[in-house]
């Protein structure tokens, strides 16, 4: 893996979402690896390949709870974001980001490319 900064980790049980969400996450230079259950996503944060993990407003609060700490917990320098069904939904405390969910996904990139532009180094001009 090239770049793990650059690596997502979306988990999802809603293929449809997954795939839009994939392909705004593609646009501004994201790899995107999406699972759709818990167990699946803790194999892929057992293997450390992806500096970002996307929780999906569609599972449990246990899942995204589980999820967020194993992260964290195994990923160097995790970076978590969890989208939320409302402003009022759980949002796991080890979450680094919370966006509210859209179908647009608009405010999902701006918080990506944010953190994108802090890890990426800069080329001297």
């Amino acid at each position: 893996m090239e770049n793990r900064a650059r690596t997502v980790l979306h988990v999802s049980p809603d293929r449809e979402l997954a795939g839009s969400r994939g392909r705004v996450l593609k646009a501004i230079g994201c790899e995107v690896f999406w699972v759709k259950s818990e167990s699946a996503a803790l194999f892929e944060i057992s293997m450390g390949r992806c500096g970002i993990l996307l929780l999906c407003h569609k599972l449990s609060p246990a899942a995204r709870e589980s999820l967020a700490d194993c992260f964290h917990a195994k990923c160097p320098e995790p970076f978590i974001v969890a989208i939320l069904a409302h402003e009022g939904d759980h949002c796991p405390p080890r979450a680094h980001a919370r966006v509210l969910f859209r179908a647009d996904h608009g405010a999902l990139a701006p918080i990506l490319r944010q953190r994108l532009a802090a890890v990426t180094p800069q080329l001297p001009p």
